[in-house]
């Protein structure tokens, strides 16, 4: 059984030049050609026509063995080969075909096909100009023109994309004011004691740049950020940040690794605040219907308004997204460490957030979350000489809606609508507070 198996496949594999001397010294000699059995054919076509694609090629074979030189018997061989992921026995296929009809376009379509799989794409683009100079059908030469877009689009080595955003915010505490009018015993006073309302403005700019390498494995990855906050009366609390990462990543079909080093910029009321320096890394690895993301990010922190909370932070994370049908889930669980210079600074925290998110329609999109993070001061505060601890929990809900989307480009504009409500509990009462946000924005991408 094996040695026949074996003997079928040397067959398959028969070099068209040496396909086409054995074809000649049979005509040569008036062999008659072997007939090969039409209930293989047959029942290799009807399977073929029914999806089967590996019964159909047991067939298939079988009727080649008998007639190597049918035409018809090769075309629907390297059709089945194709489907099966057998590129390599599809082109072989095609070739005895093009042997006796070398002007055959719907033959050199398929072997362009099978080149654009193998990865030879100036092979593939030369057969399908060769279909598209026979003027060929108008769906032919659309379907060939988006092969076409498609190699050029892989053969691309800078790739740039991004997203501009613009909202208002409506902030009803937006100096995290407490809750509480006296502490200590003593009346809170001066403009953050109560809780104030205002308008944000924001505007956030992301750039995304892609280098891919030859090995299309591998790429460099670069994101520039821009997030500018301004508060039509409280200008003091005005802020600009600015961030930048870059580095190496490696994707394939099990999992994608990304490595960056990061740098950050914050200046409120437009003064220098902090900068931060560091690495990040991250995993992703799909498993089903599930996305497992893991990462890590070390940053190097200089604080200008206050020298003290100068520090080095890490954070493990572990991000997993559920995706059913027109539902997904995902959810953030964390640890985050940071060392100041002035232990009261510092602090150990975990938390955790859930997201859900359902298509409402073709265009809508609805969602909601809720987080909790506990913070851990390292020392005990200067003033209220207790170790400060917060528990921190919000919720959010909102909808969001396509509202124009290219059909040439991926460029698309939406709208985005959110409620948020934030609580947060300290054992020292200056840091108990409520917040309500609700914000409204546009968002192009492109």
């Amino acid at each position: 059984m094996n040695n026949e198996i074996v003997k079928q496949k040397q067959i398959l594999r028969l070099s068209p030049l040496f396909f086409l001397i054995a074809f000649f010294l049979r005509l040569c000699f008036h062999v008659a050609p072997a007939i090969a059995s039409p209930a293989d054919f047959e029942q290799g076509k009807t399977l073929f026509t029914k999806g089967a694609y590996l019964e159909a090629r047991k067939f298939l074979e079988k009727a080649f063995l008998d007639d190597p030189a049918n035409p018809d018997i090769n075309f629907y061989l390297g059709r089945s080969a194709f489907e099966t992921g057998d590129y390599e026995t599809a082109l072989m296929a095609y070739d005895r075909v093009l042997i006796f009809n070398p002007d055959a376009a719907r033959i050199k379509l398929e072997v362009a096909r099978c080149h654009l799989r193998l990865g030879t794409r100036e092979i593939a683009k030369q057969y399908f100009r060769e279909v598209l100079a026979t003027n060929p059908p108008e769906p032919v030469w659309k379907n060939i023109e988006k092969y076409l877009a498609a190699i050029e689009e892989k053969e691309k080595r800078h790739l740039f994309t991004g997203t501009l955003r613009a909202g208002i915010n409506w902030d009803d505490n937006v100096y995290q004011s407490p809750v509480y009018d006296t502490i200590l015993g003593i009346e809170l006073t001066g403009p953050t004691a109560r809780p104030k309302s205002d308008q944000i403005f924001e505007t956030t700019a992301i750039l995304n740049h892609a280098y891919l390498f030859e090995d299309e494995r591998f790429s460099w990855k670069t994101t520039f950020t821009n997030y500018n906050a301004l508060y039509e009366s409280r200008q003091d609390l005005d802020v600009n940040y600015f961030g930048l990462n870059s580095g190496p990543a490696w994707k394939t079909s099990q999992f994608m690794w990304i490595n960056n080093m990061t740098m950050k910029h914050i200046a409120v009321e437009h003064e220098r605040y902090l900068d931060a320096f560091g690495f990040a890394t991250a995993v992703t690895v799909p498993a089903g219907p599930i996305y497992l993301n893991l990462g890590a990010r070390f940053e190097e922190k200089a604080n200008y308004d206050a020298s003290l909370r100068d520090a080095m932070n890490s954070k493990l994370y572990f991000d997993p997204v559920l995706i059913v049908g027109c539902n997904r889930i995902l959810a953030d669980f964390f640890r985050e460490t940071e060392n100041a210079d002035a232990k009261f600074y510092g602090y150990d925290r975990v938390g955790w957030h859930i997201r859900y998110e359902r298509q409402l329609s073709e265009k809508m999109t609805g969602f909601a979350s809720y987080g909790l993070q506990k913070t851990d001061y390292k020392g005990p505060d200067s003033f209220f000489l207790i170790t400060r601890s917060d528990t921190v929990d919000e919720f959010r809900a909102g909808l969001s809606r396509l509202l124009w989307q290219s059909r040439v480009a991926q460029r698309n504009l939406s709208a985005e609508a959110v409620y948020s409500h934030l609580n947060s509990d300290s054992t020292i009462d200056l840091y108990t507070y409520r917040k309500t946000v609700i914000s409204l924005a546009l968002t192009l991408g492109f």
